[in-house]
């Protein structure tokens, strides 16, 4: 079983994907900086700090043929023990599968409960909280379904399709699921309640 801190990690590092947009962002400002900065360097500083670039990258040009096939084992032996990627359900998919509820097949809602108070929820979906109950993946089963109200998915062959608003907290649930062993299938609706809400799919409200 993982532990607590492995857990806060994985959903932190997933999390911070939301934030790349905004960096890059500041991308074109740290370039002029950058060029300002290089042109108010003495003519000599600037002409051997662009010469030393050059030998280091031959040398590992050398190094990289030497290395070739060592690098390609290492490659497929990661690949290999990676996670399995989520399969991915479009907007028409998840609309289709509301219209005919499947007793092996569950959507969560990966949100926050208040998120769904605000909004409604997809019809039939269930709630677990990714942010506030990321350890709930590694409950024993009679605790989830005593705190969370349905069955625990991972001593099943249900599929699992998490969403949440964008995307982001849907993707973190995937991998703590695969983390955790869940038994089924994980699947992921990245267009979440965004595209749902957009393409006007129907809104089951909460009391």
């Amino acid at each position: 079983m993982a532990s607590r801190r492995s857990v806060c990690a994985l959903l932190t590092n997933t999390l911070r994907l939301s934030t790349r947009q905004s960096a890059q962002e500041t991308q074109p400002l740290r370039q002029l900086v950058t060029r300002r900065s290089l042109s108010s360097l003495p003519t000599a500083h600037f002409m051997v700090r662009l010469r030393q670039p050059k030998r280091h990258f031959t040398t590992t040009l050398v190094a990289r043929k030497q290395d070739d096939s060592t690098s390609t084992s290492n490659s497929n032996s990661g690949s290999a023990s990676a996670a399995s990627p989520s399969k991915l359900y479009t907007f028409e998919e998840i609309k289709s599968i509301t219209s005919k509820p499947d007793p092996n097949r569950i959507l969560i809602d990966v949100r926050e409960p208040h998120e769904l108070k605000q909004t409604g929820k997809i019809p039939g979906s269930r709630n677990l909280p990714v942010q506030s109950a990321a350890d709930a993946f590694f409950l024993p089963a009679e605790e989830f379904e005593e705190r969370f109200g349905f069955e625990k998915p991972d001593a099943n062959n249900k599929e699992v399709i998490f969403y949440c608003k964008a995307g982001v907290r849907s993707r973190a649930a995937a991998q703590l699921a695969q983390r955790a062993g869940w038994g089924g299938k994980i699947a992921e609706f990245p267009g979440s309640w965004i595209e749902w809400e957009k393409n006007g799919g129907e809104i089951e409200k909460l009391n």
